[in-house]
């Protein structure tokens, strides 16, 4: 495999990360992976370290790390020390870590390989910031197989119906995960909200969609202060909120980015291996994982062109056949799932939910397009493409618009 890396662009103490693996006792403020219980860690990790660092990962800079013993591992890391971040929430590495730890925990009681969850093992996290300068956690590299279209070009077609059945089967495998024992795995201090009482003390006040309809009237709300707002957000938001269907029966996670540059796939077999990047993560209505993932195919060609360029493709809602190729794949989530989101709501299912689904992750894409444009007013924005995906809210809502109309004509259920 040839590793997407660069030299060190973010620098940080490796000095300081050699001398604290090589510590004789468990250094302070320090957690444990699920299958890591004894220190020093040197049969994993050796130093010393040659250390690269990923293209991706803007938000938490990511790096390849290879050890003396030839092993390879990841380190992510803050951006910065918490006390310069802006939002305490944010970069929250600290909860990938122990959401991440907590899966690979309830992968290990489960018996059914399609069942468990394709995550990297984690090792170990540092809460401690005098060691490399922020905190940061370990690991494992997986090498695998990264596809950046959803479409899957470049996959032939007898391929492509296996690599669907891999991600279904994946994505299923996350909603239909021991939720309670996840909880159970998950310290207080940094998942309060998660803490089995408080979840089920919580259980049928609001939804899913009308919590986020809340978080996000807050957030557009505080960017209006500095660009336009998103045009008839209000009347989005209001639609959703009418529309949102209550939880599943069952306490469902839910990735919160699931989309095909965050998994890798084995090199030569047409099987996920790895879903990366859980910082959103969370508990809520699986459409929302499904619409995310499928989004692109409803999008006008216009707009993929934007989303993926350098890279063409036709891919869009305007191409025969792309809503009937939703459906299918939707169904085959449905069948896979194997059981019903909700016995008593029959319109609580994969089909008759899309339309919300892909407004939602309008009125979120549109957040974030104006999220970016604020920054980009103030002169912090850190991508050079920032200004391109700034322009895009007022486009964003106008589609979630234009799409609610079209479902109406169209006869959808909504």
């Amino acid at each position: 495999m040839v590793l997407d890396v660069t030299p060190i662009r973010n620098e940080f103490d490796i000095k300081g990360l050699e001398k604290f693996l090589s510590s004789t006792s468990l250094p302070e403020k320090t957690s444990l992976g699920a299958s890591l219980d004894t220190w020093p860690p040197s049969s994993i990790m050796k130093p010393s370290l040659k250390v690269q660092q990923f293209r991706f990962g803007q938000s938490n800079p990511t790096y390849h790390i290879l050890g003396s013993n030839g092993r390879e591992f990841v380190l992510r890391r803050k951006p910065m020390a918490n006390a310069n971040l802006v939002s305490k929430t944010a970069h929250a590495i600290e909860r990938e870590f122990f959401m991440l730890r907590g899966i690979n925990i309830c992968n290990s009681k489960v018996s059914n390989p399609v069942r468990k969850v394709p995550v990297p093992e984690v090792f170990l996290l540092c809460e401690d910031e005098s060691v490399i300068g922020f905190v940061f956690y370990l690991m494992e590299f997986v090498d695998g197989r990264q596809l950046l279209n959803p479409e899957l070009p470049g996959v032939p077609d007898a391929e492509q119906k296996k690599h669907w059945k891999s991600i279904m089967e994946t994505i299923t495998a996350i909603h239909s995960i021991d939720a309670e024992l996840l909880c159970s795995e998950l310290p207080a201090n940094h998942f309060p909200q998660f803490q089995l009482d408080k979840i089920k003390a919580n259980k049928g006040k609001s939804s899913y969609f009308q919590r986020q309809v809340k978080s996000l009237t807050a957030v557009q709300a505080n960017q209006a202060k500095v660009v336009d707002p998103i045009p008839n957000f209000s009347e989005l938001c209001n639609w959703i909120s009418e529309k949102a269907p209550q939880d599943p029966d069952k306490l469902t996670l839910i990735h919160g980015d699931f989309k095909i540059d965050n998994i890798l796939f084995h090199h030569t077999e047409p099987r996920v291996i790895a879903v990366l990047d859980w910082e959103l993560c969370t508990f809520g209505h699986p459409i929302f994982d499904l619409g995310n993932f499928l989004q692109a195919f409803q999008f006008p060609n216009q707009l993929n062109l934007l989303l993926y360029k350098p890279f063409k493709t036709d891919m869009g809602k305007e191409k025969p056949g792309s809503m009937e190729s939703v459906n299918a794949k939707l169904q085959l989530y449905a069948d896979t799932l194997g059981y019903k989101w909700s016995e008593n709501d029959p319109k609580n299912n994969p089909v008759d939910l899309w339309v919300l689904g892909f407004v939602f992750g309008l009125l979120r894409l549109s957040v974030i397009s104006q999220g970016i444009a604020m920054r980009v007013a103030k002169g912090n924005a850190s991508s050079g493409n920032a200004s391109g995906y700034a322009r895009m809210y007022p486009i964003l809502s106008q589609l979630a618009e234009q799409y609610i109309e079209e479902s109406k004509t169209e006869g959808s259920k909504f």
